[in-house]
């Protein structure tokens, strides 16, 4: 009987853990940009990285996409029907090329710049820990600064190339199994990034608090639901233009308080502690 109310109360608790997941790239979004301004000297800078980076990402699928067509078939010349029709699907290809190319790009921006921004998130996400917490961080020392450059930065390339290790063989098989293949590549990708933001995001203060590898797993077998539903928020600030230019801030205020909230030292911890926390007595997503 106690399986069956625990299987009932998982299966109420999942979407509710899911939207409360949700809300935590806009609170961070609220946070960064609404209540705490002043946190822009921090955040401004890998921001204008990344809009140099897109306009050059445009730029230069703009200026790639005719070589790269014509590398495979040369535009038709002359006249006639089928050089007419030779040119119009030479135009969609070089279209095709563009959106490709620029999809690509914005891939390899979102990619690099978390590795550039690094130090600036996590100075970001201790910068919202403090406010939110009370708790000051530790005296400012060049030798720490340098420590955490090294952390940061090593700790950002690991987690690029794991995303990567796992996209680029699925994206492969994606051809290899045509139909079949397009459609899970979309759904175990959106899956596994939505999963990946999640931990990303929430390893900036884990980091810090010298949290060990185990504690990523405990994270996601009690609160999968939670870091389900936070993972798409930051997976759909993507695909917001202009919006996702302001994405990386949110996601590192909002993970940041996610993390609280799961250590029992948030607003928002009840029903979302992790077993051994002080309010993981009433967590229930």
């Amino acid at each position: 009987m106690s399986r069956v109310a625990g299987a009932v109360k998982g299966a109420i608790g999942a979407p509710i853990g899911f939207w409360r997941g949700l809300s935590y790239p806009f609170r961070g979004m609220g946070f960064v940009f609404g209540k705490h301004p002043e946190l822009a000297r921090i955040w401004v800078f890998p921001i204008f990285i990344t809009f140099v980076a897109f306009i050059g990402a445009v730029w230069g699928a703009w200026e790639l996409q005719d070589d790269v067509v014509n590398y495979f078939w040369a535009e038709p010349t002359g006249d006639g029907f089928w050089a007419g029709a030779g040119r119009l699907a030479h135009g969609f290809l070089e279209l095709l090329a563009f959106l490709i190319l620029l999809v690509t790009s914005f891939f390899a921006v979102l990619g690099l710049s978390s590795v550039f921004a690094a130090p600036f998130n996590d100075a970001l996400s201790e910068e919202v820990e403090r406010l939110t917490t009370g708790r000051a961080g530790p005296p400012f020392t060049f030798r720490a600064l340098t420590r955490d450059l090294l952390r940061t930065v090593g700790l950002e390339l690991t987690k690029l190339v794991i995303y990567l290790a796992v996209m680029i063989p699925l994206f492969m098989l994606s051809f290899a199994l045509p139909g079949v293949g397009q459609i899970l590549y979309s759904v175990v990708g959106f899956l596994f990034t939505a999963l990946y933001f999640a931990i990303d995001y929430i390893d900036w203060p884990a980091a810090r608090g010298n949290k060990a590898l185990g504690y990523r797993s405990q994270v996601l077998k009690e609160r999968f639901a939670a870091c389900f539903g936070f993972g798409t928020g930051v997976f759909l600030f993507l695909w917001v233009p202009f919006l996702n230019l302001f994405f990386m801030p949110a996601a590192v205020a909002g993970g940041t308080l996610l993390f609280l909230d799961l250590e029992g030292e948030g607003a928002g911890a009840q029903g979302l502690a992790l077993r051994g926390t002080p309010d993981a007595e009433s967590a229930t997503v």
